[in-house]
Parts: C-alpha cells; structure tokens; sequence
C-alpha cells in the first residue's frame, strides 16, 4: 500500500501537490475552481450547482476530460473520466473517506481531513494503474465533498444554537 499527501506546498498557499503524481491550484474567492497539471498536462476544474454539484474537468482545448455528479441520497456518486466510468463511494460511515473503484477494484482510499497543510490523504496499491490526472480530479471532489459537509454540519449546529435561544 502506498501512501500519499495532498500537502500544501512552500511559498504559495493555493498550490498543493501529490509527490509523484502533480499539482492542484485552488482558484477563486471560495476554491470551487482549480488547475489540475500533472506530466506537463493541464486541467480546468469547476463545481457548479447548488443542491446536486456537479464538477467538470477539462482539457486545455476546453474538451470535457472529467465529470462528477454527487449522489442526492447518498455520499459520492458517478465519477467519468475519459472513457473511464469510476465511481466515488464512502468508505467510513462518520469521516470524509472515499473509496475510488472502477466496478468492484478499489484504486485508491481518499481520506478528507479539512483544509490545513495536508488536507487529503490518499491510499492506493499500485500508483501506476492511476491516470495522474484522474487521481488530481478524485482529490478535487473529495475536497470539495468534505467542504459541503463541513458547511452543512456548521449550519446545522447554528441552526440548532439559534433554535435553543
């Protein structure tokens, strides 16, 4: 098993880095944008909608390389890359793990901590069977679910401070 950091890296505070695999730079005033680059290849990443986010990946010629559709009922959902049809599936009932899978065979475990230095922790058994930029995409939407979750957990405990005065 190999083990792998999404970690902020030195001197710019937007840029974090996987060791080996390439770069995300978070963009914009909430960080729901950001470049993916890996291997002299770049990416665009960006969420939209409210109640059913969606994030799109593409290529420097605009061509939809990746897209996520978050499931409603339940954590994670559909996750296209390529031609490659993956999925996003929680993989602990209480944290922001997710397990990657192509069908039945996990490719890695991707464990939101919140944001930091090293906000994502990722586990795979072969790094090389991972395209660069579909792992880059993976961290992306994890972050960006581990995020909401946080949002929604926050406002739910205002709400709940509000009720009781």
């Amino acid at each position: 098993m190999i083990e792998l950091e999404l970690t902020r890296t030195p001197g710019d505070r937007r840029t974090y880095a996987i060791d080996g695999v390439g770069t995300l730079r978070l963009e914009g005033l909430w960080s729901r944008r950001a470049t993916a680059e890996a291997a002299r290849t770049s990416w665009h990443i960006i969420s939209s909608g409210l109640w059913r986010r969606t994030l799109h990946a593409t290529d420097a010629m605009g061509r939809v390389a990746g897209e996520f559709k978050a499931s409603g009922l339940r954590r994670g959902g559909p996750l296209r890359w390529g031609d490659g049809e993956f999925a996003l599936r929680a993989a602990s009932t209480w944290r922001g793990r997710y397990a990657l899978s192509e069908g039945e065979r996990e490719l890695a475990i991707l464990d939101g901590k919140g944001w930091g230095k090293r906000p994502i922790r990722i586990a795979v058994d072969d790094l090389g069977a991972i395209e660069p930029g579909l792992l880059l995409f993976a961290t992306f939407v994890v972050r960006q679910l581990k995020e909401d979750a946080s949002a929604a957990a926050s406002g739910a405990a205002s709400g709940a401070v509000a009720a009781g005065s």
